[in-house]
Protein backbone atom coordinates (compact mmCIF):
# COMPACT_ATOMS: atom_id res chain seq x y z
CA UNK A 1 0.00 0.00 0.00
CA UNK A 2 1.25 3.41 -1.21
CA UNK A 3 1.30 6.40 1.30
CA UNK A 4 -1.61 8.07 -1.20
CA UNK A 5 -3.96 4.93 -0.36
CA UNK A 6 -3.17 4.59 2.76
CA UNK A 7 -4.12 8.20 3.52
CA UNK A 8 -7.48 7.74 2.09
CA UNK A 9 -8.37 5.43 4.15
CA UNK A 10 -6.87 6.66 7.17
CA UNK A 11 -10.46 8.48 8.43
CA UNK A 12 -12.05 5.20 7.68
CA UNK A 13 -9.57 3.57 10.13
CA UNK A 14 -9.96 6.09 13.14
CA UNK A 15 -13.46 5.94 12.87
CA UNK A 16 -13.50 2.25 12.83
CA UNK A 17 -11.33 2.26 15.79
CA UNK A 18 -13.02 5.39 17.55
CA UNK A 19 -16.38 3.32 17.43
CA UNK A 20 -14.56 0.46 18.59
CA UNK A 21 -14.21 1.73 22.08
CA UNK A 22 -15.12 0.16 24.70
CA UNK A 23 -18.79 1.78 25.60
CA UNK A 24 -19.45 3.60 28.74
CA UNK A 25 -22.80 3.12 30.35
CA UNK A 26 -24.36 4.48 33.35
CA UNK A 27 -24.28 2.43 36.54
CA UNK A 28 -27.20 1.04 38.27
CA UNK A 29 -26.66 1.48 42.03
CA UNK A 30 -28.08 -1.25 44.24
CA UNK A 31 -28.63 -1.33 48.05
CA UNK A 32 -27.70 -5.14 49.78
CA UNK A 33 -28.38 -6.69 52.77
CA UNK A 34 -27.78 -9.60 54.24
CA UNK A 35 -29.28 -12.74 54.16
CA UNK A 36 -30.04 -14.59 56.90
CA UNK A 37 -31.03 -18.67 57.79
CA UNK A 38 -34.32 -19.40 56.46
CA UNK A 39 -35.04 -15.98 54.14
CA UNK A 40 -36.48 -17.53 50.88
CA UNK A 41 -36.52 -15.20 47.83
CA UNK A 42 -40.15 -14.30 47.85
CA UNK A 43 -39.88 -13.22 51.42
CA UNK A 44 -36.92 -11.18 51.10
CA UNK A 45 -38.57 -9.10 48.07
CA UNK A 46 -41.61 -8.67 50.31
CA UNK A 47 -40.05 -7.09 53.11
CA UNK A 48 -36.52 -5.03 50.92
CA UNK A 49 -38.85 -4.08 47.87
CA UNK A 50 -42.55 -4.24 49.20
CA UNK A 51 -43.77 -7.14 46.69
CA UNK A 52 -42.99 -10.46 46.59
CA UNK A 53 -43.21 -10.78 42.75
CA UNK A 54 -40.04 -8.71 42.48
CA UNK A 55 -38.07 -11.73 43.35
CA UNK A 56 -37.92 -12.55 39.74
CA UNK A 57 -37.59 -9.08 38.46
CA UNK A 58 -34.67 -7.22 37.24
CA UNK A 59 -34.82 -4.67 40.32
CA UNK A 60 -33.92 -7.68 42.96
CA UNK A 61 -30.80 -9.51 42.48
CA UNK A 62 -28.63 -11.72 44.75
CA UNK A 63 -25.35 -11.19 45.02
CA UNK A 64 -22.38 -13.31 45.93
CA UNK A 65 -19.69 -10.80 47.62
CA UNK A 66 -17.12 -13.59 47.55
CA UNK A 67 -17.06 -13.81 43.49
CA UNK A 68 -18.41 -10.41 43.11
CA UNK A 69 -21.54 -12.00 40.71
CA UNK A 70 -24.92 -12.07 40.97
CA UNK A 71 -26.18 -15.85 41.52
CA UNK A 72 -28.81 -17.17 38.93
CA UNK A 73 -31.85 -16.79 39.63
CA UNK A 74 -32.59 -20.62 39.01
CA UNK A 75 -30.40 -20.56 42.38
CA UNK A 76 -32.99 -18.61 44.61
CA UNK A 77 -34.47 -22.11 45.77
CA UNK A 78 -31.19 -22.79 47.73
CA UNK A 79 -30.43 -19.03 49.61
CA UNK A 80 -26.50 -19.09 51.42
CA UNK A 81 -26.15 -17.01 54.15
CA UNK A 82 -23.02 -15.82 52.31
CA UNK A 83 -25.36 -14.15 49.77
CA UNK A 84 -26.91 -10.47 49.69
CA UNK A 85 -30.27 -9.83 48.53
CA UNK A 86 -29.78 -6.35 46.54
CA UNK A 87 -32.85 -3.81 45.53
CA UNK A 88 -31.88 -1.66 42.11
CA UNK A 89 -32.31 2.31 43.13
CA UNK A 90 -34.86 4.08 41.21
CA UNK A 91 -36.54 2.37 37.67
CA UNK A 92 -34.27 -0.20 36.34
CA UNK A 93 -33.25 0.40 33.09
CA UNK A 94 -31.12 -1.70 31.47
CA UNK A 95 -31.70 -4.49 29.20
CA UNK A 96 -31.75 -7.92 30.76
CA UNK A 97 -28.32 -10.10 29.65
CA UNK A 98 -27.68 -13.83 30.08
CA UNK A 99 -26.03 -14.89 33.20
CA UNK A 100 -22.70 -14.84 32.65
CA UNK A 101 -19.15 -14.33 35.10
CA UNK A 102 -19.01 -10.35 35.15
CA UNK A 103 -17.82 -8.67 38.19
CA UNK A 104 -20.17 -6.39 40.33
CA UNK A 105 -19.86 -3.65 42.16
CA UNK A 106 -19.79 -2.97 45.71
CA UNK A 107 -22.99 -1.22 46.86
CA UNK A 108 -22.78 2.61 46.55
CA UNK A 109 -25.26 2.68 49.77
CA UNK A 110 -26.12 0.25 53.00
CA UNK A 111 -29.63 1.91 54.63
CA UNK A 112 -31.17 -0.15 57.45
CA UNK A 113 -33.71 -2.59 56.66
CA UNK A 114 -36.40 -0.34 58.39
CA UNK A 115 -35.97 2.58 55.81
CA UNK A 116 -35.56 0.21 52.69
CA UNK A 117 -39.69 -0.91 53.81
CA UNK A 118 -40.48 2.27 54.86
CA UNK A 119 -40.43 3.55 50.98
CA UNK A 120 -40.52 0.73 49.29
CA UNK A 121 -38.76 1.32 45.57
CA UNK A 122 -40.79 1.09 42.30
CA UNK A 123 -40.85 -2.18 40.41
CA UNK A 124 -41.09 -3.09 36.91
CA UNK A 125 -42.82 -6.40 35.71
CA UNK A 126 -41.28 -9.49 36.79
CA UNK A 127 -39.11 -11.54 34.15
CA UNK A 128 -38.80 -14.88 35.90
CA UNK A 129 -35.33 -15.93 33.59
CA UNK A 130 -34.02 -12.02 33.87
CA UNK A 131 -30.93 -10.64 34.75
CA UNK A 132 -29.68 -7.03 35.59
CA UNK A 133 -26.73 -5.72 34.12
CA UNK A 134 -23.76 -5.81 36.98
CA UNK A 135 -22.95 -2.22 37.72
CA UNK A 136 -19.68 -0.22 37.30
CA UNK A 137 -18.51 1.80 40.83
CA UNK A 138 -18.59 5.70 40.24
CA UNK A 139 -14.59 5.08 40.56
CA UNK A 140 -14.61 2.76 37.31
CA UNK A 141 -16.74 4.94 35.10
CA UNK A 142 -14.55 7.56 35.21
CA UNK A 143 -11.38 4.88 35.02
CA UNK A 144 -13.29 3.61 31.62
CA UNK A 145 -13.55 6.94 30.09
CA UNK A 146 -9.92 7.62 30.72
CA UNK A 147 -8.41 4.44 29.72
CA UNK A 148 -10.93 4.64 26.28
CA UNK A 149 -9.69 8.03 25.71
CA UNK A 150 -6.22 7.19 26.26
CA UNK A 151 -6.65 4.06 24.05
CA UNK A 152 -7.84 6.21 21.04
CA UNK A 153 -6.04 8.86 21.28
CA UNK A 154 -2.54 6.67 20.87
CA UNK A 155 -4.05 4.44 18.41
CA UNK A 156 -5.01 7.66 16.60
CA UNK A 157 -1.06 9.09 16.96
CA UNK A 158 -0.04 5.21 15.65
CA UNK A 159 -2.13 5.96 12.44
CA UNK A 160 -0.96 9.45 12.07
CA UNK A 161 2.90 8.50 12.47
CA UNK A 162 2.52 5.46 10.02
CA UNK A 163 0.47 7.59 7.50
CA UNK A 164 3.57 10.23 7.77
CA UNK A 165 5.94 8.09 8.01
CA UNK A 166 4.64 6.46 4.39
CA UNK A 167 4.27 9.18 2.68
CA UNK A 168 7.96 10.59 3.60
CA UNK A 169 10.17 9.49 0.07
CA UNK A 170 12.68 7.19 0.66
CA UNK A 171 15.97 7.43 -0.57
CA UNK A 172 17.34 6.00 -4.00
CA UNK A 173 19.28 3.11 -3.70
CA UNK A 174 22.88 4.36 -4.13
CA UNK A 175 23.64 1.63 -6.74
CA UNK A 176 20.88 3.29 -9.05
CA UNK A 177 21.68 6.96 -8.20
CA UNK A 178 24.98 6.09 -9.39
CA UNK A 179 23.77 4.49 -12.65
CA UNK A 180 21.13 7.62 -12.63
CA UNK A 181 24.21 10.14 -12.63
CA UNK A 182 26.80 8.35 -15.04
CA UNK A 183 23.72 7.98 -17.81
CA UNK A 184 23.31 11.75 -17.60
CA UNK A 185 27.17 12.63 -17.68
CA UNK A 186 27.73 10.16 -20.18
CA UNK A 187 24.83 11.85 -22.31
CA UNK A 188 25.74 15.11 -22.16
CA UNK A 189 28.95 14.90 -22.64
CA UNK A 190 29.31 14.95 -26.58
CA UNK A 191 27.04 17.64 -26.57
CA UNK A 192 28.62 20.71 -24.09
CA UNK A 193 29.54 23.97 -25.92
CA UNK A 194 32.38 25.24 -24.42
CA UNK A 195 31.63 28.26 -25.61
CA UNK A 196 28.50 28.44 -23.46
CA UNK A 197 27.58 28.17 -19.83
CA UNK A 198 24.25 26.80 -20.25
CA UNK A 199 24.21 23.19 -19.65
CA UNK A 200 23.61 21.28 -23.03
CA UNK A 201 20.11 19.55 -21.75
CA UNK A 202 17.96 19.25 -18.78
CA UNK A 203 18.00 16.26 -16.80
CA UNK A 204 15.28 14.97 -13.91
CA UNK A 205 16.06 11.33 -12.13
CA UNK A 206 12.75 9.10 -10.50
CA UNK A 207 13.32 5.37 -9.02
CA UNK A 208 10.19 3.55 -9.35
CA UNK A 209 10.24 0.97 -6.41
CA UNK A 210 7.54 -0.88 -7.37
CA UNK A 211 9.18 -1.67 -10.44
CA UNK A 212 12.80 -1.47 -9.17
CA UNK A 213 13.27 0.80 -12.50
CA UNK A 214 14.69 4.09 -12.64
CA UNK A 215 13.22 6.42 -15.27
CA UNK A 216 15.67 8.99 -16.80
CA UNK A 217 14.10 12.01 -18.12
CA UNK A 218 15.92 14.21 -20.70
CA UNK A 219 15.21 17.75 -22.37
CA UNK A 220 16.84 20.05 -24.84
CA UNK A 221 18.93 22.88 -22.74
CA UNK A 222 17.65 26.63 -23.12
CA UNK A 223 17.72 27.46 -26.87
CA UNK A 224 18.30 24.01 -27.88
CA UNK A 225 16.09 21.37 -29.79
CA UNK A 226 18.06 18.09 -28.90
CA UNK A 227 16.96 15.85 -27.95
CA UNK A 228 13.23 14.71 -28.82
CA UNK A 229 11.56 12.20 -30.62
CA UNK A 230 10.01 13.84 -33.57
CA UNK A 231 12.63 15.53 -35.41
CA UNK A 232 15.87 13.21 -33.72
CA UNK A 233 14.67 9.65 -33.00
CA UNK A 234 17.07 7.84 -34.80
CA UNK A 235 20.22 10.10 -32.81
CA UNK A 236 18.13 9.90 -29.28
CA UNK A 237 17.78 6.32 -29.64
CA UNK A 238 21.95 5.61 -31.08
CA UNK A 239 23.23 8.11 -27.93
CA UNK A 240 20.91 6.25 -25.75
CA UNK A 241 22.83 2.75 -26.91
CA UNK A 242 25.97 4.34 -26.28
CA UNK A 243 25.24 5.43 -22.65
CA UNK A 244 24.05 2.30 -21.58
CA UNK A 245 27.40 0.67 -23.36
CA UNK A 246 29.51 3.31 -20.99
CA UNK A 247 27.61 1.48 -17.79
CA UNK A 248 28.08 -1.55 -18.57
CA UNK A 249 26.21 -5.11 -19.20
CA UNK A 250 24.98 -4.77 -15.31
CA UNK A 251 22.22 -2.33 -16.67
CA UNK A 252 19.90 -2.23 -19.73
CA UNK A 253 17.04 -0.54 -21.35
CA UNK A 254 13.77 -2.06 -19.82
CA UNK A 255 10.99 -0.38 -22.27
CA UNK A 256 10.88 1.77 -25.27
CA UNK A 257 11.85 5.34 -25.20
CA UNK A 258 8.51 7.35 -24.89
CA UNK A 259 8.00 11.05 -24.71
CA UNK A 260 6.10 13.40 -21.95
CA UNK A 261 5.76 16.76 -23.02
CA UNK A 262 9.50 18.20 -23.80
CA UNK A 263 11.00 15.36 -22.23
CA UNK A 264 12.27 12.15 -23.50
CA UNK A 265 12.00 9.34 -20.97
CA UNK A 266 14.71 6.34 -20.98
CA UNK A 267 13.55 3.57 -18.30
CA UNK A 268 15.96 1.08 -17.28
CA UNK A 269 16.58 -1.50 -14.93
CA UNK A 270 19.33 -3.35 -13.20
CA UNK A 271 20.23 -7.01 -14.77
CA UNK A 272 19.07 -10.01 -12.87
CA UNK A 273 15.90 -7.65 -11.04
CA UNK A 274 12.91 -8.61 -12.02
CA UNK A 275 9.97 -5.95 -11.28
CA UNK A 276 7.15 -6.70 -8.84
CA UNK A 277 5.02 -9.39 -10.18
CA UNK A 278 7.06 -10.91 -12.59
CA UNK A 279 7.33 -14.91 -12.77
Amino acid sequence: MDGTSFKSRLPAFVLLLLCAAPPVVEAQQFVCSPIHRGDTASGLARRLAGNSAAAYSLAFQVRDPARQLFVPKSHYLHLSTRWQACVAIGAVTSTPLAYEPVALAAPAVALADSVITSAPLAIPSAHPAGLSAPALPNGSHDDVVFIATIASASLLLVLLYAAVDLRMPRPMPPIMQRAGEQFVAAFARPLIDPSSSVPPVQTRVRFIRRTRQLEISIAPGAGRRYPNLIDHKRNVEYDVDRVMGVLGKHFFVSGRLRASGKWVVVPIRLAGVKHTGAT
